[in-house]
């Protein structure tokens, strides 16, 4: 028997969990029909590669002001708007967004605090900080969300880690 009609030469065990997968052949034939090769690569023990952090605009306008923190009265910091639109756009509590301004002022990541939703307020979290800044002098504001981004890939099939061989 031919060294490329052994299955080994088209296979091999998952080192984590045994699964058979799939490789590329020099050829590229003789996968069975409907395989396709499995992705290797090097990602550390976990055999998963870090996702990908990424931002989606969800609102631009000049009409959102922002308001610093007080400390002696224990209010935090909060983002205005006097459209009143923040529901509409989608934000929600705990979500990550990423500020950016005109002004440059208020330029920064942040987090929308737990029940910090309001038609025309975000609240931010106790660890985030604003300098107070109207609308006017804030310019044209731009409100991102962060996202993370799986990395998609072909890893084992039963266990999913590229570091499998």
């Amino acid at each position: 028997m031919k060294a490329d009609q052994l299955r080994s030469y088209y296979t091999y065990r998952c080192k984590y969990c045994g699964q058979e997968c799939f490789k590329d052949t020099p050829d590229g034939k003789r996968l069975p029909s409907g395989q396709s090769p499995t992705k290797l690569g090097d990602y550390g023990s976990s055999g998963t590669p870090t996702p990908s952090d990424y931002d989606e605009e969800l609102y631009e306008a000049t009409t959102i002001s922002f308001t610093a923190e007080d400390a002696t009265a224990g209010t935090p910091a909060y983002i205005n708007d006097s459209a009143g639109l923040f529901l509409d756009r989608g934000f929600k509590s705990g979500m990550t967004i990423v500020v950016e301004t005109t002004s440059g002022t208020n330029d920064g990541t942040y987090t929308i605090a737990s029940r910090g939703i309001a038609k025309g307020v975000l609240t931010l979290s106790s660890d985030d900080s604003l300098t107070t800044e109207n609308a006017a002098t804030a310019g044209t504001v731009t409100i991102d969300r962060r996202l993370q981004q799986p990395n998609v890939t072909r890893g084992c099939g039963f266990c999913g880690s590229l570091n499998s061989k």
